[in-house]
């Protein structure tokens, strides 16, 4: 610090007009470092307005002060006694004496421009010079001879307008001047600023109009700043601009009343840090100039120098400033930001000021006026705000142990500089100002800061101005109110919708379903909106959310905005967004190669599949306001238990998507139909069965068509339609494939595209559809299970099972009883053997062919029952040409037919005649398909009775019908005879006539077995049943006997055998009358 004194060179007595005068300050005075020479020194005003505006103040003299006031104490230090701090010993120390300030120092001289008009007056220019003597030897007395500094003045002059025309400037007028010394050096215009470095200042003396523009061109071109122009008498319009434009002299004589020069000594302490100068006047009545501390410091010893040392105020002063703050957490909601009453509530202490003028004083302080009062003001501190997640990796998680001043946590890491606070750095804003006089403040203390209200989390500052007449005391505290209490939620976060079979967060994505999700979603959203919060908060959430998407056909979640959670679920979006994807029409089931997916699953297991995650933290912005701290922390939090975390996922199944039906076609199903109508299975059914009829009577075989041929699509109708409305193609959606015998098999592609109608030929409405991959299958097994499945890119739609049923025709053993079917009724109705006896004593056998319609067919719930429709017989004797002997056309007939089968006599006889017969089954099966069965076998007839003597009408028999046309007697004369020529057989049917040959005895032709119908009846000659001799002499008896005691009869006859002969003999006993009684002789051995 410098203190500053001034010497006013003497002037003459001035007049009112002097306040107007521009002063030019020149420093006039060199000087020298060195201590021991004279020093003067510049003038510093700066310095003076600094202290005063400090509220120190050091008085100048208003007297003019001798020059040899003006110079400084030679000594560099002075010695003072005082008393020692607690004790009455006395100290001596060094007093620091001021020191010279150098930068107000100018050293080496002055240059000064006078510069006169042309037309400037003799007088005048003489009275200039002595003004110019009376300065220079001011000057010079005033400073040290030592000072280095000089006045110098030097002259030039400028045109003029002393006629009516203008004067320029010649050597005479030059000359003029140069006869007045004391004016200084004489130059032209032109070359005046050579002569010298530079002028410190001008003096100007004006004439006229154009020596005066002239001469304010001159300092304006040459930039000349410290300057005054004199306007002499007779031109006042000159200075109508003002004291800054130009001075009018009204005689010659009073330039003397102006003095533009003074000379100015600074003193500072330079040897003392933070000291003063401190003037006085020493015993000697001297000036003398020393160093001491200001107000607020005191001397100290730094080192081995002293220094002026700030003293720290005492924490005493206020109740305020005893802590580094107060602090007010908000733990609870409320509705209303608005606090007050802090110190009922808060406890917040309240300071008490007090006045010098003593507690007595009080009605003198309690002036209404208000200018002796005591004021509360509340301010809002706004400091910088940095996030805490930038600072807490840096300054660690213990706020408290940050430092206070932002440059400091720049010092410890330099990146921080580069933060940009989320909330910068404002003026403060003073939010409480009143003020009570002293009396109603003593008499209600409280009331004066419970009445601040804070409408606002913050940092405050708490200011309380004591003010009397003169003085005031300020008590400075701070406050920060901080939010503690963190948004909460008032609805429940909602719980996933859930299928009984599914995943615990997993539905199916029906429209209802959709809807409920969606629902759910806004419930979610409800959960952050609906939170509550304190009412000063405001909108300062920032609560964490997260929203991740796993879409159809994709395997894994992406993150996304949460906004888009809110239409996660919406109608249009979901469906919109599996119906038109890409890949959602592509064939699941066909391979690249063309063929059909094999696998049980052609697609991946819940593919279709939209799955949603969110998930929300609340949370909110807080400021950790920090009282004395230059930054605050803000940080971003929320309670642990406030979140909520919903997940959803809605699957498309392939049913979902569409709906499929399957079912055989009517036309199929009626045939089927008709089939079982012609089966016994009673659980054979149409709806997933259909069933077939072969031509062949055995799986297999080869006795006609054995195997069924027909497209799939002929049999199996299918539709399909989409479960969600709008215009798409269920066809594009829903694949088909099938597969035949079993899970062995592998899968076929079926129906995969509708040929069109160019493709096929037909152009009508009524034409059956033609679809690729619709091969024609072959069934051949009995039962074939034919396994369809509809699919989607979402799965399996539905799985359909039917069952191809093939029946044969009923099998055909006719021929294992063909030789059944042939017996003599004549001796027994069981099968004959191969060689069988002639009717007793005639010349042919009898042969009875019986047929029932069900023999030999085989019968099954699963087979086809045929029925005979024709029978047709033929025979043979002896290797002749065979003849037709039977022939029945009729459906399922019952057939009893009786023969006579002549033995061989033409052209010769022979002991046994052969006899072949074969006979042709047609069967007919289901769809009128015929199949015919050829049976044959063969017998041998012989004459079991032998030779006998002494027949009765033998002689006359034989002497009159051998060789007669007419039948012999014991002879066939009626039903089918079977004889032969020499070459063929041939049947001869009807009655013949007997021959009668002996007169006594009649021949008639005479039925065998007595038959009701005589029809199927074989007959002969015999004698009339009157002549008891014939009748009795051939009975039915002898052709059992003679079948039995025959070489070549049947060898084993059972018991039954014997009843049927006896009921034949029996029948035959009762159809005779009158019988003789050997007949019932013999009837009783034949029962033993």
């Amino acid at each position: 610090m410098a203190i500053n004194r001034h010497s006013q060179i003497p002037r003459p007595a001035m007049s009112p007009s002097w306040s107007k005068l521009l002063v030019l300050l020149a420093g006039v005075a060199t000087l020298h470092v060195d201590p021991i020479d004279a020093t003067v020194l510049k003038f510093h005003s700066q310095l003076a307005v600094s202290l005063t505006s400090n509220g120190t103040s050091f008085v100048a003299s208003t007297e003019e002060l001798p020059g040899d006031l003006l110079l400084a104490d030679k000594k560099t230090t002075k010695k003072k006694v005082k008393k020692s701090l607690n004790s009455s010993e006395m100290v001596v120390e060094d007093m620091v004496m001021c020191s010279q300030g150098p930068e107000a120092v100018y050293d080496g001289e002055i240059d000064v421009l006078l510069l006169f008009s042309k037309c400037i007056g003799g007088s005048t220019l003489a009275t200039v010079e002595t003004w110019a003597r009376d300065m220079k030897k001011i000057v010079d007395d005033t400073v040290d001879a030592y000072a280095g500094v000089a006045l110098n003045f030097k002259a030039s002059m400028v045109s003029g307008a002393c006629t009516h025309d203008v004067q320029e400037v010649t050597t005479d007028d030059l000359n003029r001047v140069t006869t007045h010394p004391g004016l200084g050096d004489v130059y032209l215009l032109d070359s005046v600023l050579a002569s010298t470095d530079s002028f410190t200042a001008v003096l100007s003396f004006a004439t006229d109009a154009t020596s005066y523009n002239e001469i304010v061109s001159y300092e304006n071109v040459n930039q000349l700043g410290n300057v005054v122009n004199f306007q002499l008498s007779g031109s006042s319009e000159n200075c109508e601009g003002g004291p800054g434009s130009c001075i009018e002299l009204k005689q010659d004589d009073d330039i003397f009343m102006y003095n533009p020069f003074t000379v100015t000594q600074s003193l500072d302490c330079a040897d003392l840090e933070n000291g003063v100068p401190v003037t006085l006047i020493g015993d000697d009545g001297t000036r003398q100039c020393f160093c001491g501390c200001p107000a607020g410091f005191e001397m100290q010893t730094k080192g081995r120098e002293q220094a002026c040392v700030k003293v720290n105020k005492s924490a005493s002063i206020c109740v305020w400033s005893k802590v580094n703050g107060y602090k007010h957490q908000v733990t609870s909601p409320s509705s209303v930001c608005s606090f007050d009453h802090i110190v009922d509530k808060w406890g917040i202490p309240l300071p008490l000021p007090t006045s010098g003028y003593g507690l007595n004083k009080l009605l003198l302080l309690s002036d209404a006026s208000l200018d002796p009062r005591v004021r509360v003001a509340a301010i809002k501190i706004q400091s910088p705000e940095y996030y805490a997640g930038y600072l807490s990796p840096i300054l660690g998680s213990v706020t408290s142990s940050w430092p206070l001043k932002f440059d400091d946590v720049v010092a410890r890491a330099s990146n921080t500089a580069k933060f940009d606070p989320m909330f910068p750095g404002g003026g403060d804003l003073p939010i409480h100002d009143a003020a009570k006089t002293w009396k109603d403040y003593q008499s209600n203390r409280a009331d004066a800061v419970n009445s601040i209200v804070f409408k606002d989390f913050g940092k405050y500052r708490l200011e309380m101005d004591a003010y009397d007449y003169y003085s005031s005391a300020t008590c400075t505290g701070c406050l920060v109110i901080l939010d503690k209490y963190r948004p909460r939620a008032t609805s429940q976060c909602p719980t996933s919708l859930c299928d009984a079979t599914a995943n615990c967060c997993t539905a199916e994505l029906t429209p209802d379903n959709v809807a409920k999700a969606n629902d759910l979603v806004q419930q979610y959203f409800s959960y952050g909106d609906q939170a509550e919060n304190d009412g000063c908060s405001g909108n300062n959430r920032c609560d964490l959310h997260q929203f991740s998407k796993k879409n159809f056909f994709e395997s894994k979640y992406t993150k996304y905005s949460h906004d888009e959670a809110i239409s996660c679920f919406d109608q249009d979006v979901v469906l919109g967004e599996i119906l038109n994807h890409k890949k959602i029409t592509v064939n699941p089931l066909k391979q690249p190669d063309g063929s059909s997916c094999n696998e049980i699953a052609a697609v991946p297991t819940g593919q279709c599949t939209r799955c949603c995650q969110m998930s929300t933290a609340l949370r909110e912005f807080w400021t950790d306001y920090r009282c004395g701290s230059d930054y605050d922390a803000r940080y971003c939090e929320g309670d642990s238990d406030q979140t909520c975390t919903f997940e959803q996922c809605l699957v498309v199944n392939g049913s979902t998507l569409a709906t499929v039906t399957a079912r055989i076609k009517p036309v199929v199903v009626t045939e089927s139909e008709k089939v079982l109508q012609k089966l016994h299975e009673e659980d054979a059914q149409t709806v997933t069965q259909v069933h077939r009829a072969l031509e062949c009577t055995s799986y297999y075989g080869d006795d006609g068509a054995c195997d069924y041929m027909v497209k799939l699509s002929e049999l199996i109708e299918t539709t399909q339609t989409l479960n969600f409305e709008g215009d798409f193609k269920v066809n594009s959606y829903v694949y088909w494939r099938f597969k035949v015998n079993g899970d062995l098999e592998k899968w076929q592609l079926w129906k995969t595209r509708r040929q069109t109608s160019a493709e096929t030929g037909c152009h009508w409405a009524t034409c059956e559809a033609v679809y690729d991959d619709d091969p024609v299958l072959t069934f051949s097994d009995p039962e074939t299970k034919i396994s369809i499945e509809a699919w989607t890119q979402c799965g399996l739609v539905r799985r359909f099972f039917f069952y191809v049923h093939l029946h044969v025709n009923s099998a055909v053993d006719v021929c294992k009883h063909f030789d059944t079917m042939w017996y003599q009724t004549s001796v027994s109705r069981l099968p004959i053997a191969a060689q069988m006896c002639a009717y007793p004593g005639s010349d042919f056998a009898e042969l009875t062919f019986d047929f029932h319609p069900k023999v030999g067919l085989q019968y099954s719930r699963t087979e086809l029952q045929m029925k005979v429709t024709e029978v047709v017989c033929s025979g043979a004797l002896e290797n002749r040409t065979p003849v037709e002997i039977l022939k029945v056309s009729k459906d399922s007939p019952e057939i009893v037919t009786r023969f006579g089968v002549d033995m061989l006599h033409t052209p010769n006889t022979e002991a046994l005649t052969n006899f072949d017969v074969s006979c042709d089954f047609k069967y007919v099966g289901y769809g009128e398909v015929i199949h015919t069965t050829t049976c044959s076998r063969s017998f041998s007839i012989a004459d079991c009775k032998g030779p006998q003597f002494d027949v009765p009408n033998a002689k006359c028999e034989y002497d009159k019908c051998a060789g007669n046309e007419k039948v012999g007697l014991y002879e066939a004369c009626g039903g089918n005879i079977v004889r032969s020529s020499k070459t063929s057989t041939y049947v001869k049917s009807g009655a013949k006539e007997c021959c009668q040959g002996c007169d006594k005895t009649r021949v008639v032709c005479t039925s065998l077995l007595d038959l009701p119908n005589a029809n199927n009846e074989l007959m002969r000659c015999e004698p009339e049943s009157g002549s008891g001799a014939y009748r009795s002499f051939f009975p039915v008896s002898f052709l059992a006997d003679a079948t039995q005691k025959h070489p070549i009869a049947m060898i084993m006859v059972s018991g039954s055998v014997l009843a049927v002969a006896v009921a034949l003999v029996a029948i035959r006993r009762k159809a005779a009358l009158n019988p003789v009684q050997i007949e019932s002789d013999l009837y009783l051995p034949l029962l033993s």
